[in-house]
């Protein structure tokens, strides 16, 4: 049984790690949430009725487990230097990649954690509107205009930091 267990983990820990991360900021603490999502998932999965896709009902677990982790710690969303030296290493031109990358997630850091999960999930992950919709408790067209919104404070932050498009 432990079979589709290792195969659930190694199709979705990326995706599930890389939404914790963006949320985060911090690769150790997204690493210790991702652990705890599929923790309990595994504990959990024998009471998942599918509903949902297998793909929603994680992301919903991982939402939750982050959400209980801010609850829990109080912190903010800090920007780590581990994410950023990555940022630096991945990039020919690393200086100016890393400042655009850390702009961004400075962006992404003052909005609402709503909004930054419209986004997330629906511009990172690529998830439909009736996943996003399943993940967060929300009709599809609630889902459709909060993704719209979302963009547009991003998009006005942005434009305040940068002065353009």
């Amino acid at each position: 049984m432990a079979e589709p267990f290792s195969e659930l983990y190694e199709t979705y820990k990326g995706s599930i790690y890389s939404y914790l991360l963006k949320n985060t900021g911090n690769p150790h603490i997204a690493e210790e949430l991702t652990h705890d999502t599929f923790t309990k998932a595994f504990k959990s999965l024998k009471n998942f009725r599918g509903e949902s896709s297998l793909k929603s009902w994680l992301f919903t677990i991982a939402r939750n487990t982050y959400l209980s982790y801010c609850k829990k710690s109080s912190t903010k969303f800090e920007i780590s230097n581990d994410l950023i030296d990555e940022e630096w290493q991945d990039k020919e031109d690393g200086f100016k990649a890393m400042e655009e990358k850390a702009s961004i997630s400075s962006i992404l850091s003052s909005l609402s954690e709503r909004d930054r999960t419209f986004l997330l999930l629906r511009d990172q992950q690529g998830m439909t509107y009736v996943e996003i919709a399943a993940i967060i408790g929300e009709t599809e067209g609630s889902v459709k205009v909060g993704i719209y919104r979302a963009r547009k404070r991003f998009k006005e932050k942005y434009q305040q930091e940068f002065g353009g498009e």
